[in-house]
């Protein structure tokens, strides 16, 4: 498959995990718990592919904090919907592990 490909399919994932995860911080009502977390898994599993389609062999030290960023934000739209009292913090939290993310691949400093 081509690499580019792979990261149209990266970058529109992300994008709409980032969505989804703020959907479920602005309403966490039980309504939107089954639909969002089920949105947030397709999209958190399509993020895990092609980030490893794009990178092909072994990862490097930037891709790693990448994946760690990757797996707070995919934990992120459950917490919203348990702890509803610290929307707030999880909303700065999912900001700066966001913006973690775009400078590792930006500067990729390791």
């Amino acid at each position: 498959m081509d690499n580019r490909l792979f990261l149209l399919l990266h970058v529109t994932s992300v994008i709409l995990l980032s969505g989804v995860t703020f959907a479920a911080f602005a309403a966490p009502q039980s309504e939107n718990r089954r639909p969002s977390l089920m949105m947030s898994g397709v999209l958190s599993l399509l993020v895990f592919l092609t980030g490893f389609g794009i990178l092909g062999g072994a990862p490097p030290g930037w891709a790693i904090v990448k994946v760690v960023c990757w797996l707070v934000l995919s934990g992120l739209t459950g917490m919203a919907f348990r702890m509803t009292g610290r929307i707030p913090t999880l909303r700065i939290v999912a900001v700066v592990v966001i913006a973690i993310a775009v400078a590792m691949v930006i500067y990729k400093p390791f």
